[in-house]
């Protein structure tokens, strides 16, 4: 019986499906496609022995021959439960084709919100000509990274190129990478947002990341801070923030991802001053590029899965990233 490989990905050109199509043969399988994450059914689950794309939860279970599942997203929180699957899966994600695409998302938005950005677009409907008045700049701003993966790791470099000091925040213990100028592990998290121009988040949806940044912690940011979220939306408490900028606390806020989403329209950070909110379109497939990143992270595990060697990109299922 030939060894299957379904792969569910919206973003499949003729380019992507042949690449994937000959490697597959190269290394010893068949392929089946399907154009979109929506249309997966049983039937095209139920013989695979890998699946590249993303299924739907419900059906994980249906997949018992799968031993391999190459997710094409960065954040797999939603199947890295275990008991959703059938047998033993390795699990793998995409980290690493998005970095460039969330970090340049990231510098956009925190521009448009030091040069003021939005009020100077609402000028322009009305018609008016003047100057707002002072803007700040990234030269010389404090900027704490919570989350230093491919994500973290890529706006730091940017950041810190354009002239800022650049804090990283890391789950545990481990050398100073020199993208930052100092890093702190996550017990340290109050200090390393101590004084900081911008708290920017680039952290995975786990019970150990939610609602990390509550009133409490946000109430110790600096006054007129800048905060960030491009990683889950569980991680910050949106009535709280939405608090904080109403009152006048913060100075801004750059969210590209909710809880819940989407973000109810009668919720107050709609209407709160210096928000910018997004539709989790940051980390998207919508750069050509990063979706020839992520044929090229699974390209690169099917030959290492073929010849028995580890795979990159495996998923903690513990941890849940």
């Amino acid at each position: 019986m030939e060894r299957m490989i379904t792969v569910a990905l919206p973003f499949l050109n003729a380019e992507r499906r042949e690449r994937i199509a000959a490697a597959a043969r190269e290394n010893g399988f068949g392929v089946h496609f399907v154009d979109s994450y929506d249309t997966v059914s049983e039937s095209d689950v139920s013989s695979c022995e890998v699946f590249f794309g993303m299924m739907p939860t419900k059906l994980l279970k249906k997949a018992q021959g799968m031993r391999w599942m190459q997710c094409s997203f960065a954040g797999v929180d939603r199947c890295s439960d275990r008991s959703l699957y059938a047998n033993d899966v390795i699990l793998t994600n995409a980290s690493g084709a998005y970095g460039i695409t969330i970090s340049e998302h990231m510098i956009v938005t925190l521009l448009m919100l030091m040069r003021r950005m939005p009020e100077y677009h609402e000028m322009q409907k009305r018609k008016e000509w003047y100057c707002v008045g002072q803007v700040k700049s990234i030269m010389n701003s404090v900027i704490t990274v919570v989350g230093v993966g491919d994500i973290g790791q890529n706006f730091a470099k940017r950041v810190r190129a354009m002239g800022a000091y650049v804090r990283g925040v890391r789950r545990t213990q481990a050398p100073k990478p020199d993208f930052v100028d100092e890093i702190y592990t996550q017990d340290k998290l109050d200090e390393a947002i101590r004084g900081a121009d911008v708290v920017a988040l680039c952290v995975p949806g786990t019970d150990k990341t939610r609602h990390m940044f509550d009133l409490e912690r946000m109430e110790k940011m600096k006054d007129g801070a800048i905060l960030m979220n491009v990683g889950r939306g569980s991680a910050v408490d949106l009535d709280a923030l939405s608090r904080l900028l109403h009152s006048g606390k913060l100075g801004g806020a750059a969210v590209d991802v909710t809880e819940p989403e989407p973000l109810p329209q009668e919720h107050p950070l709609w209407t709160a001053p210096n928000a910018l909110i997004t539709p989790h379109i940051s980390g998207n497939t919508s750069l050509p590029l990063t979706c020839d990143l992520v044929v090229d992270i699974f390209l690169d595990n099917l030959q290492r899965y073929a010849k028995g060697e580890p795979l990159h990109h495996v998923v903690n299922l513990t941890e849940g990233y």
